[in-house]
């Protein structure tokens, strides 16, 4: 049953947990932004389509934004209890340093079973979502994605330029591959198709992979279709993308690895939120004389550390086709926080 001492506490956490949440995703779509502003605000991008890509940006990275919460919201509230001595009063007065971890494990609880639902049956659709909406942005206007100095290959070609006009569409200094021949042009300006992009290159000077590339043609005028190829085109029939239940039904017909991947993946950052909420308790009685603004870098080096060696498990399966080192970030947290939990106990 609860007490008004775990009310206190839950309110705090749920409160520091809800604003961490949306603080968090708030700065992790500007970041997406910036990486796609020109397809998200090009000319003729309604609003209605900026929304859905920010709705589906903010689900799929809702799987590691609601565990990063959780682990700030638990490291900040217990460490500024830490720092008021409401720690050391709740222990004086009989309350076990066990029952002053309960709420967190409670709000964990809450965590763990949101975390559930949206890995098992959002994040994988709204990741698709937002893939294929960008994809549908680009057909017809590649050009956006297009870099100076940075060759471009999404096409049924390559394309590189040393210059861009604001608009990407002029540009100078140009080299570009089109069925085993290769140009080298002065410049060039690009219009759109309804699959790709029509590029009209001045200047050029055409070489041969046949011919050891020795240049055998030139023209003032030289215009080439580049049409998006079909490896842009995603499926939603991938693991990657599946639900929970479908991937289980994937495996169950056919045994297939990647759908077992996804499973393990799935439960295993699920479970992480009970690790990092142990181990942000811990730092956070243990270091709260650092400060508060301390202890938010400590619970994001926590979080970033437990994402690096979930990085490494995954790099290690798709190396070696195995998936217990997926458990193997969630088994290390575990046994710090149990570790600093019961160092602690025993002052």
């Amino acid at each position: 049953m609860l007490k008004r001492v775990d009310y206190y506490i839950l309110k705090n956490l749920a409160l520091s947990f809800v604003v961490s949440f949306l603080i968090i995703t708030l700065i992790m779509i500007i970041g997406d932004i910036v990486k796609i502003y020109d397809i998200l605000f090009s000319e003729g991008s309604s609003l209605g389509f900026i929304f859905k890509v920010l709705f589906d940006t903010a689900v799929f990275l809702s799987v590691f934004t609601i565990p990063m919460a959780l682990t700030i919201a638990v490291n900040y509230v217990y460490s500024d209890m830490s720092l008021n001595s409401e720690i050391t009063a709740f222990r004086s007065s009989g309350i076990s340093l066990v029952r002053v971890y309960f709420p967190a494990f409670l709000l964990s609880l809450f965590v763990f079973v949101l975390m559930i639902y949206d890995i098992g049956f959002l994040a994988n659709s709204s990741k698709f979502n937002y893939k294929t909406e960008l994809t549908k942005a680009l057909k017809g206007k590649i050009y956006l994605a297009l870099k100076p100095n940075t060759f471009y290959d999404k096409l049924d070609g390559v394309l590189w330029a040393k210059e861009l006009s604001a608009d990407r569409k002029k540009l100078k200094e140009v080299f570009f591959s089109n069925k085993n021949q290769v140009f080298v042009a002065k410049r060039s300006v690009l219009s759109d198709l309804n699959n790709g992009i029509l590029a009209t290159f001045f200047d050029v000077k055409m070489y041969s992979e046949k011919k050891g590339i020795v240049e055998y043609g030139s023209f003032d005028v030289y215009k080439v279709a580049f049409l998006v190829t079909k490896s842009n085109i995603y499926n939603k029939n991938e693991p990657r993308f599946m639900n929970v239940v479908e991937l289980y039904n994937l495996f169950k017909k056919t045994h297939n690895p990647e759908a077992l991947f996804e499973i393990h993946r799935m439960i295993a950052l699920s479970l992480s939120v009970f690790m990092l909420s142990l181990v942000a308790f811990g730092f956070g009685i243990n270091f709260a004389r650092s400060g508060k603004s301390a202890g938010i870098v400590l619970s994001l080096f926590i979080f970033f550390a437990y994402y690096i060696l979930y990085s490494i498990a995954k790099t290690f399966y798709h190396a070696h086709h195995i998936f217990w080192p997926l458990y193997l970030p969630d088994i290390i947290l575990a046994a710090l926080g149990f570790y600093i939990f019961l160092k602690k106990i025993r002052v």
